[in-house]
Order: C-alpha cells, then sequence, then structure tokens
C-alpha cells in the first residue's frame, strides 16, 4: 500500500506539469493573435479615415509592377523582329543613374508622388529615348508629367494612352515592333513611341511650341490649353534640378507668362550631350 501511495503523487504532479505547459502555451498564442488582431484593426481603422494614403501604397505597387513587368503584348513579340532588342534589354543590368539623374527622379518622385524605384527606372527610359531620338530627356520628362503626371495607366478621353499619352490606334505601326497597340501601357515602349512622334511633330512644326501643339492636336497656344508653356516651364524646372538648384516640389505647373518662342533645333541634340545640356541650360538660367 505504502509503495502505490508513493507513485501516485508522482504520476499526479507530471500530469499537472504538463497540463501546466499547455495551459501557458495556450496563453501565450491567445495574447499573440489578439495582438496580431489589433494590428488588423488598427491598420483598417487607418485607412479607412486616410483613404489616400490606400490610392497611394495600391497606386506605387501597381507603378512599380508595371515597370519591372512585361506585358502580354509585349511577352508575344518573342515571335517578332523586335525580340532581339527586347530580350538585351532585359538581359543587361540596370545602369547606374548620374548625380543629374538622381536629382531630378527623386525632385519627381516627391513632387508627383511617385514611388522613388519606379521613378528612377521612368528617367532611365526617358534618358534612352532622347539618346534614340536625339531629344533632351528633360523635354521628354517634362511632356510625361504634363500628359499623364507619370501615370502608366491614364487614358483619355479620345483613347491616348499611357504615360506620353500616345494615340494607339493613329501610330500602330510604331508598336507593331513590341506587339502591337496593346503595349501602349508598357512605360518603356510608351516612352519609346512617344518620343518618335514628338520628334516628328518638333521637326514638322519647326519650332518647339508649335511642335508641342502638334503633338497634342491644337493649333494655337489657346486652343491648346497653354500646353506648350507649361511643359517648356517643367521642363526648365529639371534642368534646374539637374544643375544642383533647389526647386519647390509644389511650384504650380501653369507658367505666369508664356515664353519667347523656342527653335526646334534647341531641343534636338547629340546623343552623348544630352545630360550635358540640359545641366548647361539650367546653369545659364540660374547665373
Amino acid at each position: 500500500m505504502s509503495e502505490t501511495t508513493q507513485i501516485q503523487p508522482a504520476v499526479l504532479n507530471r500530469s499537472l506539469s504538463w497540463r501546466a505547459i499547455g495551459a501557458r502555451l495556450l496563453g501565450w498564442t491567445h495574447h499573440t493573435l489578439m495582438l496580431v488582431g489589433v494590428g488588423v484593426v488598427a491598420a483598417a481603422v487607418y485607412f479607412y479615415v486616410n483613404p489616400q494614403r490606400l490610392l497611394e501604397l495600391g497606386k506605387s505597387v501597381s507603378q512599380w509592377d508595371l515597370v519591372h513587368g512585361v506585358t502580354e503584348a509585349a511577352a508575344s513579340a518573342a515571335t517578332s523582329a523586335a525580340e532581339p532588342e527586347l530580350v538585351a534589354d532585359a538581359a543587361a543590368p540596370a545602369p547606374q543613374l548620374s548625380h543629374a539623374q538622381s536629382a531630378i527622379a527623386s525632385w519627381l518622385s516627391r513632387r508627383y508622388n511617385i514611388a522613388p524605384l519606379a521613378m528612377r527606372e521612368l528617367v532611365i527610359s526617358a534618358w534612352q529615348a532622347g539618346h534614340d531620338e536625339h531629344l533632351d530627356p528633360t523635354l521628354i520628362l517634362a511632356v510625361m508629367a504634363v500628359e499623364s503626371s507619370f501615370n502608366p495607366y491614364a487614358v483619355s478621353s479620345v483613347g491616348a494612352t499611357g504615360l506620353m499619352q500616345v494615340m494607339p490606334i493613329v501610330h500602330q505601326d510604331k508598336f507593331a515592333p513590341y506587339g502591337g497597340v496593346q503595349a501602349s501601357i508598357d512605360p518603356k515602349v510608351n516612352v519609346r513611341v512617344g518620343a518618335a512622334v514628338l520628334k516628328t511633330a518638333i521637326a514638322r512644326g519647326g519650332s518647339l511650341q508649335q511642335g508641342l501643339r502638334m503633338y497634342v492636336g491644337a493649333t494655337t497656344e489657346a486652343t491648346s490649353g497653354g500646353y506648350a508653356a507649361k511643359v517648356l516651364r517643367e521642363q526648365e524646372r529639371l534642368r534646374l534640378v539637374a544643375s544642383g538648384a533647389r526647386v519647390p516640389v509644389n511650384a504650380p505647373l501653369n507658367p505666369p507668362q508664356a515664353p519667347a518662342v523656342v527653335p526646334a533645333s534647341t531641343q534636338v541634340v547629340a546623343p552623348a550631350s544630352a545630360a550635358a545640356a540640359a545641366k548647361g541650360d539650367a546653369s545659364a538660367a540660374t547665373a
């Protein structure tokens, strides 16, 4: 009897010990789930009170995905003549931004509430398109700013699409090497095609202002809503930023007065001197 009596308390103590451990684990799990739940509720309340934050988050994610992703139309171009060029671009390492390019990307990111990494990609695209078309890349960026505020999803009432608001139906031939008009929402393709259209418009217009009016489909500055003046004013800011000047990110887009007529040749630059031209003109503006 005495031996049995001694064994029972030992077994009972071990049983109680395991129960205590189980109770503690259950308690910790309960508290952890409570903290997670409180965090989720707090986040939901925050985004409910500040819906703009949620929109900005979604916009940044979608733009970053668009910049680095490849649309189905662009992917189908693997069987087209543009395949070697697109594959080479995808395989090549991302180029490093110069000091001027980094300054412009940072300023535009803050001005238009665009994810910094996505804006860096857009600046690189503008410089590449400027190199290919012998255009000042700051002009290309200024057109993007006025046309779409750097929204690759933007579409107008008449069907103009993407960053540079190109008309896919009108320029089907230019989108054909990239898989067709569906590629118009691909940021890099849109910038390339838009820059080519812009160069043609400037050449036909004879002056930068007239070329910009032709690009937007207007005949006079009045019918364009001051489009050329807005683009040139934004380009001037970008050149100042490239030179190291401090430019307020909330500066109004509308210029106080129309600028003087700018010859078309001032925006057509040699590929290697595109960045130098932007910095040189900006330095002269601050002198």
